[in-house]
C-alpha cells in the first residue's frame, strides 16, 4: 500500500473506532487490553470491535515502514539540504 492508502485506510478505521468507543465509553487501547486478558464478553460488537484495532495497529505499522522508507529517500535526495516535502494531489484531482 502507498503512503495515501495507509492514511486513508487508518482514518476510515479510526472512524469505526470513535464509533465504537462513544458507544461503550472506553477507548480502543483500554478495550483492547480488557478484552484480550479476557475481562469482556465476546459480543459481535466487541469481536468487531477487535478487528478495527488490531487493523489499525497493523496498518500504522505498515505507515512507519512505508513513510521512514520514503524519509531514507528524500534524505538521500536531500543531501545535506532540508527535506522537501510536496502536497499530494487530493483523490480525482490533478495537481
Amino acid at each position: 500500500m502507498t503512503l495515501g492508502e495507509l492514511i486513508e485506510a487508518i482514518h476510515g478505521l479510526d472512524a469505526e473506532l470513535a464509533t465504537l468507543e462513544r458507544r461503550y465509553g472506553l477507548l480502543s487501547a483500554d478495550f483492547y487490553h480488557r478484552y484480550k486478558a479476557g475481562e469482556l464478553e465476546q459480543t459481535r460488537d466487541f469481536i468487531e470491535w477487535v478487528g478495527y484495532y488490531a487493523a489499525k495497529l497493523d496498518r500504522e505499522a505498515q505507515y512507519r515502514e512505508t513513510m521512514y522508507e520514503h524519509l531514507r529517500e528524500l534524505r538521500q535526495q536531500a543531501g545535506l539540504g532540508a527535506l522537501s516535502l510536496a502536497p499530494r494531489a487530493a483523490a480525482g484531482r490533478t495537481p
